[in-house]
């Protein structure tokens, strides 16, 4: 028999690679993620049920290249309909003079009729999801698209939160929708009785 060697440490070559996720892995990552994992999770788990691939560092800086300019892209659609929707608010106020010195906003960004009864109560409501669509149809060359740009914040004329549930009477509310990147727009919403 072969003696053994006391003291020794077993030789493992735990190196991590590069891989870019194909699809969810749950403890590893999400579809599209760029991650290190060892060799033999790659091997027997990722690359054999064909969940993930094997990606070099140069199309790590690649991919990273192409994130940034679509992220600064979406910074500039951002910008663009924000200027959009206050020019708007300035058109239908008649101007900046029009407006009072000490209020944040003025003028309506967007109109919509609805039914209402004779008191303004509207029959059904108007939620964030028919709002964004009005707006869609109004300023089509805005950045309506996407995950990120969705109404954050609704209010009444007396400052109460609307968002919670549908808007059930006539009047202006304040919306603020985020158009992503940190980039909010502040408008007035007119809902008038047809």
């Amino acid at each position: 028999f072969a003696k053994k060697k006391k003291g020794g440490q077993p030789v493992s070559k735990v190196s991590k690679i590069l891989v870019q996720l194909l699809v969810t892995v749950p403890d590893i990552g999400q579809s599209g993620d760029i991650v290190s994992v060892s060799t033999a999770i790659f091997q027997n788990k990722l690359q054999r049920s064909n969940k993930a691939r094997r990606i070099s560092e140069e199309e790590v800086q690649k991919l990273e290249a192409e994130k940034e300019a679509n992220d600064q892209e979406m910074l500039d659609m951002a910008v663009k309909t924000k200027g959009i929707l206050e020019e708007a608010m300035l058109e239908n106020l008649g101007g900046e003079d029009n407006c009072d010195d000490d209020a944040d906003i003025c003028g309506v960004a967007l109109t919509m009729k609805r039914k209402a009864g004779p008191e303004g109560s509207l029959f059904g409501g108007v939620n964030p999801k028919m709002v964004m669509e009005s707006l869609k149809k109004k300023y089509p060359e805005g950045s309506w698209d996407g995950k990120q740009v969705k109404l954050t914040e609704v209010k009444d004329v007396d400052g109460k939160d609307v968002k919670k549930k549908d808007i059930k009477h006539t009047g202006e509310y304040t919306m603020v929708v985020a158009l992503g990147k940190g980039v909010d727009a502040t408008f007035i919403l007119s809902i008038l009785a047809e």
